[in-house]
């Protein structure tokens, strides 16, 4: 399983603007997605990046925790 997400700076003719990236399955592979979220000084980019961070790792964290869970139960009833 490959986890993270993050955000960076791309510059244009010396404009900067954010990125979003993470990861998604597509098919039988993970793979690194980037979408665009805006100018880079703009408040609303900021906190949209910051809200799609904190979404993506609440998904991931939900995620891992019914793994674990699955996995214990099928630990637990193979005894």
């Amino acid at each position: 399983m490959q986890v993270g997400c993050g955000v960076y700076l791309h510059t244009v003719r010396r404009q900067a603007y954010l990125y979003f990236w993470h990861y998604e399955t597509k098919g039988r592979s993970r793979v690194q997605v980037k979408e665009y979220i805006g100018p880079a000084r703009s408040a609303r980019s900021i906190s949209e990046a910051a809200r799609r961070c904190e979404g993506y790792y609440e998904r991931a964290m939900a995620e891992l925790q019914r793994l674990r869970a699955a996995s214990l139960a099928t630990i637990r009833g193979s005894s």
